[in-house]
């Protein structure tokens, strides 16, 4: 029975010694900490730093140079028990558990995200696009679709159409920043709110891509809401019979990109395609999933808009 129980522990010591940081990152956000960390954390504000440095005397204090140099390899704090008989385990064979000793102290605490490098041991991560090079200058729509928004039921007001429109500027000055061989410059940004109808939905795609010759047409145009399954989500449908061309490789990788951190994203219905000389995209109705679709997939379309009036 000892000799059981023995190879029992050194199976969990051994387990436990290879559970890495990045491996309770895993098992706590789906994905490594650095990428969690990258898609999330926001650079902090003067005032938050100002408040964050007044209070340090608050916050907690560890000795790094003990969580760099953990307990030698195979001690124990306290005999190992049987919990069926009480009986000591005979701590003779497994005093020593040969296991891989590494630093308890964490290699992205208390550290700057920009300043933190991709980790070699993380595998799939996401590829951001590169947008093209030389300069490029937009004109950007935002249709949010809602019954409520349209009918000012929200005290709040419509959240989806501002936060795409938040998500795109700071693509852009992410992207001027990082790329110095490209500018990508927003001539403008127009905003409207229809309800869930077809018909309106319609319309006003068809203004806006400059077929119905009322004005001329927008770059990219977003959509946002009524991509879901409920009997009054019809953007999608509104969307499909307007474009001459569907892009169905757009909203896929972009899907496959978001249901690894949120699996509901699959559920979106959402479509992409071209309707005269503009891309329009349909985003979710939730303000934060808007967001995260409309940056995901932004330098892609730059690309697009490029290859539309290239020809």
């Amino acid at each position: 029975m000892s000799s059981y129980f023995c190879d029992q522990q050194q199976a969990v010591v051994k387990l436990l010694g290879s559970f890495g940081y990045d491996d309770a990152a895993r098992a706590v956000y789906g994905c490594g900490y650095l990428e969690w960390k990258s898609r999330h954390q926001k650079k902090a504000t003067d005032e938050q730093m100002e408040r964050f440095n007044a209070s340090k005397e608050l916050h907690a204090k560890h000795d790094k140079e003990l969580l760099e140099n953990p307990k030698p390899e195979g001690a124990f704090s306290a005999p190992l028990t049987d919990h069926r008989s009480d009986a000591l385990i005979n701590t003779q064979a497994c005093a020593r558990i040969p296991t891989q000793q590494k630093s308890l102290l964490s290699n992205v605490c208390c550290e700057d995200i920009e300043s933190i490098g991709p980790s070699t041991a993380q595998t799939n991560q996401n590829i951001a696009a590169r947008p093209p090079m030389g300069r490029t200058e937009l004109k950007l729509a935002i249709l949010t679709v809602s019954d409520r928004a349209a009918s000012n039921s929200y005290k709040t007001g419509d959240l989806s159409g501002p936060a795409v429109e938040q998500a795109i500027i700071r693509e852009i000055d992410r992207i001027n920043s990082k790329f110095k061989d490209q500018v990508i410059t927003l001539l403008h940004v127009h905003r409207h709110i229809v309800p869930d109808e077809i018909d309106q939905i319609q319309e006003v795609l068809l203004k806006w891509s400059g077929k119905s010759q009322q004005q001329s047409s927008f770059d990219i145009i977003f959509t946002t809401g009524g991509t879901g399954f409920a009997s009054r989500d019809v953007t999608p449908e509104a969307t499909n019979s307007v474009l001459d061309r569907e892009c169905h490789g757009l909203m896929s990788w972009a899907s496959m990109e978001l249901t690894r951190i949120q699996p509901l994203a699959s559920l979106s219905r959402a479509s992409a395609g071209i309707c005269g000389s503009s891309v329009i995209i349909n985003l979710p109705g939730n303000p934060t999933g808007a967001q995260e679709v409309a940056a995901l997939l932004f330098p892609l379309l730059i690309h697009a808009v490029r290859d539309i009036h290239a020809t």
